[in-house]
Protein backbone atom coordinates (compact mmCIF):
# COMPACT_ATOMS: atom_id res chain seq x y z
CA UNK A 1 0.00 0.00 0.00
CA UNK A 2 1.39 3.36 -1.28
CA UNK A 3 0.94 5.77 1.17
CA UNK A 4 -0.02 9.94 0.28
CA UNK A 5 3.16 12.07 -0.34
CA UNK A 6 5.42 9.39 -1.58
CA UNK A 7 7.17 10.14 -4.85
CA UNK A 8 6.27 7.57 -8.13
CA UNK A 9 7.09 8.68 -10.99
CA UNK A 10 8.78 11.67 -12.88
CA UNK A 11 8.40 12.98 -16.15
CA UNK A 12 11.49 13.23 -18.43
CA UNK A 13 11.13 15.72 -21.44
CA UNK A 14 12.54 18.12 -23.61
CA UNK A 15 12.58 20.93 -25.99
CA UNK A 16 14.98 20.73 -29.76
CA UNK A 17 14.99 24.29 -29.55
CA UNK A 18 16.66 24.23 -25.89
CA UNK A 19 13.41 26.26 -24.40
CA UNK A 20 12.74 25.21 -20.63
CA UNK A 21 9.97 22.40 -20.86
CA UNK A 22 7.00 22.70 -18.15
CA UNK A 23 4.79 19.53 -17.11
CA UNK A 24 1.47 19.58 -16.17
CA UNK A 25 -1.35 16.62 -15.10
CA UNK A 26 -5.34 16.97 -15.11
CA UNK A 27 -7.69 14.87 -14.64
CA UNK A 28 -11.42 13.66 -16.15
CA UNK A 29 -14.02 16.12 -15.08
CA UNK A 30 -15.45 14.56 -11.60
CA UNK A 31 -12.65 12.34 -11.59
CA UNK A 32 -10.76 12.35 -7.96
CA UNK A 33 -7.35 13.77 -8.30
CA UNK A 34 -4.73 11.10 -7.05
CA UNK A 35 -1.43 12.81 -8.33
CA UNK A 36 0.41 16.01 -8.64
CA UNK A 37 3.69 17.19 -10.70
CA UNK A 38 5.74 19.46 -9.85
CA UNK A 39 5.66 21.72 -13.13
CA UNK A 40 9.75 21.96 -12.85
CA UNK A 41 11.26 18.61 -11.83
CA UNK A 42 8.06 16.31 -13.45
CA UNK A 43 8.24 14.83 -10.28
CA UNK A 44 5.18 13.03 -9.70
CA UNK A 45 3.74 12.44 -6.03
CA UNK A 46 0.27 10.60 -4.91
CA UNK A 47 -1.70 13.36 -2.57
CA UNK A 48 -5.01 10.69 -2.39
CA UNK A 49 -4.75 6.82 -0.51
CA UNK A 50 -5.49 4.44 -3.47
CA UNK A 51 -7.89 2.05 -3.43
CA UNK A 52 -7.68 -0.94 -6.22
CA UNK A 53 -10.96 -2.41 -5.22
CA UNK A 54 -12.89 0.51 -5.85
CA UNK A 55 -10.95 1.99 -8.83
CA UNK A 56 -8.18 -0.59 -10.73
CA UNK A 57 -7.36 2.34 -13.09
CA UNK A 58 -6.87 6.01 -13.34
CA UNK A 59 -6.79 8.00 -16.59
CA UNK A 60 -4.45 11.02 -16.56
CA UNK A 61 -3.89 13.56 -19.05
CA UNK A 62 0.14 14.21 -18.77
CA UNK A 63 1.37 17.49 -20.51
CA UNK A 64 4.63 19.26 -21.15
CA UNK A 65 4.78 22.69 -22.75
CA UNK A 66 7.76 25.08 -23.59
CA UNK A 67 5.45 27.92 -23.22
CA UNK A 68 4.52 28.16 -27.00
CA UNK A 69 3.32 24.68 -27.76
CA UNK A 70 1.86 22.01 -26.00
CA UNK A 71 1.62 18.15 -25.90
CA UNK A 72 -1.00 16.35 -24.34
CA UNK A 73 -0.80 13.29 -23.53
CA UNK A 74 -3.38 10.65 -22.20
CA UNK A 75 -2.25 7.89 -19.59
CA UNK A 76 -3.72 5.21 -18.05
CA UNK A 77 -2.53 4.10 -14.66
CA UNK A 78 -3.20 0.85 -13.45
CA UNK A 79 -3.34 0.57 -9.38
CA UNK A 80 -1.84 -2.84 -8.45
CA UNK A 81 -3.37 -4.88 -5.70
CA UNK A 82 -1.82 -4.79 -1.94
CA UNK A 83 -3.36 -7.89 0.09
CA UNK A 84 -5.17 -5.42 2.60
CA UNK A 85 -8.97 -7.30 2.29
CA UNK A 86 -10.08 -10.09 4.89
CA UNK A 87 -12.74 -12.19 3.52
CA UNK A 88 -16.24 -11.32 4.04
CA UNK A 89 -18.86 -14.13 4.62
CA UNK A 90 -21.65 -14.04 2.37
CA UNK A 91 -24.68 -16.28 4.46
CA UNK A 92 -22.63 -16.11 8.06
CA UNK A 93 -23.69 -16.82 10.77
CA UNK A 94 -26.69 -18.94 10.07
CA UNK A 95 -28.92 -21.69 11.80
CA UNK A 96 -28.82 -24.97 9.79
CA UNK A 97 -31.92 -27.96 11.01
CA UNK A 98 -30.90 -31.16 10.47
CA UNK A 99 -32.53 -34.60 11.08
CA UNK A 100 -30.64 -36.90 13.60
CA UNK A 101 -31.39 -39.80 11.10
CA UNK A 102 -29.07 -37.95 8.76
CA UNK A 103 -26.23 -39.82 7.41
CA UNK A 104 -22.80 -39.49 7.46
CA UNK A 105 -21.09 -37.68 4.58
CA UNK A 106 -24.06 -35.88 3.96
CA UNK A 107 -24.42 -32.25 2.58
CA UNK A 108 -25.16 -29.93 5.63
CA UNK A 109 -24.81 -26.39 4.16
CA UNK A 110 -22.24 -24.38 1.76
CA UNK A 111 -20.29 -21.36 3.27
CA UNK A 112 -19.42 -18.72 1.22
CA UNK A 113 -16.80 -16.25 1.51
CA UNK A 114 -15.52 -13.31 -0.53
CA UNK A 115 -12.19 -11.43 -0.97
CA UNK A 116 -12.17 -8.53 -2.99
CA UNK A 117 -8.64 -8.46 -3.56
CA UNK A 118 -6.61 -9.81 -6.93
CA UNK A 119 -4.53 -12.96 -7.16
CA UNK A 120 -3.73 -15.21 -4.46
CA UNK A 121 -4.69 -12.71 -1.93
CA UNK A 122 -8.49 -13.70 -3.64
CA UNK A 123 -8.75 -16.96 -2.85
CA UNK A 124 -10.13 -18.57 -0.20
CA UNK A 125 -10.04 -21.43 2.02
CA UNK A 126 -12.38 -22.79 4.64
CA UNK A 127 -10.98 -24.56 8.18
CA UNK A 128 -12.90 -25.68 11.29
CA UNK A 129 -12.32 -27.79 14.53
CA UNK A 130 -14.87 -30.47 15.13
CA UNK A 131 -15.15 -33.99 15.87
CA UNK A 132 -18.41 -34.51 14.28
CA UNK A 133 -18.23 -31.99 11.65
CA UNK A 134 -15.89 -31.53 8.39
CA UNK A 135 -15.62 -28.94 5.53
CA UNK A 136 -13.85 -28.83 2.21
CA UNK A 137 -11.26 -26.43 2.17
CA UNK A 138 -12.32 -24.84 -1.51
CA UNK A 139 -16.30 -25.31 -1.75
CA UNK A 140 -17.24 -24.96 1.73
CA UNK A 141 -19.47 -27.88 2.06
CA UNK A 142 -20.19 -28.94 5.36
CA UNK A 143 -20.70 -32.51 5.89
CA UNK A 144 -20.77 -34.93 9.03
CA UNK A 145 -17.90 -36.93 9.92
CA UNK A 146 -17.63 -40.24 8.24
CA UNK A 147 -18.22 -42.76 10.78
CA UNK A 148 -20.16 -40.10 13.25
CA UNK A 149 -23.78 -39.88 13.91
CA UNK A 150 -26.15 -37.19 15.62
CA UNK A 151 -28.65 -37.91 18.02
CA UNK A 152 -30.93 -36.00 19.56
CA UNK A 153 -31.47 -37.17 22.83
CA UNK A 154 -27.35 -36.75 23.58
CA UNK A 155 -26.98 -33.00 22.26
CA UNK A 156 -29.87 -30.71 20.83
CA UNK A 157 -27.50 -27.69 19.28
CA UNK A 158 -24.18 -27.76 17.79
CA UNK A 159 -21.75 -24.66 17.51
CA UNK A 160 -19.61 -24.54 14.67
CA UNK A 161 -16.94 -21.81 14.24
CA UNK A 162 -15.73 -21.72 10.57
CA UNK A 163 -12.80 -19.76 9.42
CA UNK A 164 -12.37 -18.33 6.04
CA UNK A 165 -8.42 -16.92 5.08
CA UNK A 166 -7.54 -16.54 1.87
CA UNK A 167 -3.76 -17.21 -0.34
CA UNK A 168 -1.54 -14.33 0.89
CA UNK A 169 0.01 -11.62 -0.83
CA UNK A 170 2.29 -8.27 -0.79
CA UNK A 171 1.31 -6.01 1.90
CA UNK A 172 4.26 -3.53 2.34
CA UNK A 173 7.00 -5.55 1.05
CA UNK A 174 5.98 -8.41 2.98
CA UNK A 175 3.67 -10.79 2.79
CA UNK A 176 0.74 -10.95 4.55
CA UNK A 177 -2.44 -13.51 5.28
CA UNK A 178 -5.88 -12.44 6.29
CA UNK A 179 -8.89 -14.54 7.42
CA UNK A 180 -12.43 -13.88 9.31
CA UNK A 181 -14.63 -16.43 10.83
CA UNK A 182 -18.07 -16.67 11.52
CA UNK A 183 -20.49 -19.22 13.79
CA UNK A 184 -22.77 -21.69 12.25
CA UNK A 185 -25.64 -23.25 14.57
CA UNK A 186 -26.42 -26.97 13.58
CA UNK A 187 -29.86 -27.70 15.52
CA UNK A 188 -30.55 -31.87 15.21
CA UNK A 189 -34.04 -32.60 14.72
CA UNK A 190 -35.78 -35.67 16.48
CA UNK A 191 -36.78 -38.36 14.54
CA UNK A 192 -38.79 -40.97 16.18
CA UNK A 193 -36.18 -43.74 17.03
CA UNK A 194 -36.36 -44.64 20.55
CA UNK A 195 -39.58 -46.83 22.01
CA UNK A 196 -41.85 -45.96 24.54
CA UNK A 197 -40.91 -48.47 27.98
CA UNK A 198 -42.87 -49.00 31.10
CA UNK A 199 -41.87 -46.98 34.65
CA UNK A 200 -41.25 -48.69 37.83
CA UNK A 201 -41.29 -52.16 36.28
CA UNK A 202 -41.44 -55.35 36.38
CA UNK A 203 -45.34 -55.19 37.67
CA UNK A 204 -47.40 -57.93 39.57
CA UNK A 205 -50.93 -59.03 39.84
CA UNK A 206 -53.05 -60.90 41.98
CA UNK A 207 -56.11 -62.76 40.81
CA UNK A 208 -58.56 -65.52 42.55
CA UNK A 209 -58.99 -68.36 40.66
CA UNK A 210 -63.01 -68.09 41.35
CA UNK A 211 -62.92 -64.38 40.31
CA UNK A 212 -65.66 -63.47 38.35
CA UNK A 213 -65.85 -60.43 35.57
CA UNK A 214 -66.76 -57.47 37.03
CA UNK A 215 -66.78 -53.81 36.35
CA UNK A 216 -62.94 -52.95 35.87
CA UNK A 217 -63.73 -49.97 38.02
CA UNK A 218 -63.87 -51.78 40.79
CA UNK A 219 -60.22 -52.82 40.66
CA UNK A 220 -57.61 -51.21 43.14
CA UNK A 221 -54.07 -50.55 43.50
CA UNK A 222 -52.10 -51.01 45.76
CA UNK A 223 -47.41 -50.68 46.64
CA UNK A 224 -45.45 -53.19 48.09
CA UNK A 225 -41.61 -52.59 48.43
CA UNK A 226 -42.59 -49.44 46.47
CA UNK A 227 -43.62 -51.90 43.72
CA UNK A 228 -47.07 -51.18 41.98
CA UNK A 229 -49.90 -54.08 42.73
CA UNK A 230 -52.91 -54.81 41.21
CA UNK A 231 -55.73 -56.37 43.38
CA UNK A 232 -58.50 -57.80 41.09
CA UNK A 233 -61.41 -58.33 43.23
Amino acid sequence: MTSAGTHIYCLNGTDPEGHEVRYGLTFDPGSAQYFSVDPESGNITLVERLDREKQDSIHVLVSITDGRSKVVERVTVFVMDANDEKPQFQNMPAIVDVLETTQAGSSLFQVQAVDRDAGSGGSVTYFLQSSLFSIERHSGVLRIRAGETLDYEKSKTHFVTVVAKDGGGNFNGREQFLSSSASLTVNVLDQQDTPPAFLATPYFGFVYEVSVPVNRTGDTFSSINGKPQVMVQ
